[in-house]
């Protein structure tokens, strides 16, 4: 992969407020502002023009990342409306610059497609976007416009178009054999783990086994996606992605442990000694 440059300002000197992305050559221009923030955006003569934009948040009850997308004339206007009618949502990124209403409305089509079939966040849209037509040119112009827009999420780790199979570190296939569990993963390149179906997870559980790891196995089994096989164990029904290798570990064998030394390769390697030593 090619270098790439961005350029990140900081307005009002809060890293964890406003920020202005820039890269260099780009007509575009991005804004990252959490919901607190949002009052940051209401004299910037920027919002007013089209643009793409994405609100992001987590559900509460599953830890689920969650994604609205959508597209607007009059940005701050429309977020405000999503501020008192969307409570899912901390962050919005907005996207703006160079951009006509045919732009946004095909940015709008394209992102809400890939996002679903990425399947990495819940897209919160009750619609789909339908293509608009553009002249070719056209067409190759916005598809360039959007690469930036993937690049400048990326760098900001919401991942919400990099397909899971795209989004790998490497090939490694790792285990977890210990404690009646016996599972295959892999690890992604956000630090997240892909547990994959057919792993054998151990029912029991320890006391001190609480917290993200028993609230996700709880959902699980409601969802089906692991299931009773025999009397001592789980399995799970399709891949599963987790926020960390350790709450794989936890979920899947009832009980604290440290992914990064218990996830081993063909080899015996640990996760720790391929990546972090």
């Amino acid at each position: 992969m090619n270098a790439k440059a961005l350029q990140i300002l900081v307005p009002h000197g809060n890293p964890t407020g406003l920020k202005i992305v820039d890269i260099p050559g780009w007509i575009g221009k991005c804004f990252v502002v959490p919901r607190q923030n949002l009052k940051d955006l209401k004299n910037r003569p920027e919002i007013n023009q089209p643009g793409l934009y994405l609100l992001f948040g987590v559900d509460e009850e599953t830890s689920e990342n969650l994604v609205y997308i959508g597209e607007s004339e009059s940005f701050y206007s429309r977020i405000s409306n999503h501020d008192a009618n969307k409570d899912f949502w901390n962050t919005a990124v907005v996207f703006t610059g160079g951009l006509n209403r045919a732009f946004v409305k095909y940015l709008e089509y394209r992102a809400t497609t890939l996002a679903y079939e990425a399947k990495r966040m819940k897209v919160q849209n009750k619609v789909q976007p339908q293509e608009n037509t553009l002249l070719e040119f056209e067409k190759v112009t916005v598809e360039q416009y959007f690469e930036n827009i993937r690049f400048v999420l990326n760098v900001f780790k919401f991942q919400v178009f990099e397909a899971v199979e795209d989004s790998y570190a490497d090939n490694t296939l790792y285990h977890l054999k210990a404690n009646g569990v016996k599972a295959s993963a892999k690890i992604l390149e956000d630090g997240s783990m892909t547990v994959f179906a057919g792993s054998i997870a151990r029912r029991k559980e320890v006391g001190s086994f609480t917290g993200w790891s028993k609230t996700a196995r709880e959902r699980f089994l409601k969802e089906g996606k692991m299931v009773l096989k025999g009397d001592d164990s789980y399995v799970t029904t399709e891949d599963i992605i987790f926020k960390s290798p350790s709450a794989a570990a936890a979920t899947l064998s009832g009980s604290p442990i440290n992914g990064w030394i218990s996830w081993e390769d063909e080899k015996g390697n640990t996760l720790d000694e391929n990546l972090r030593k």
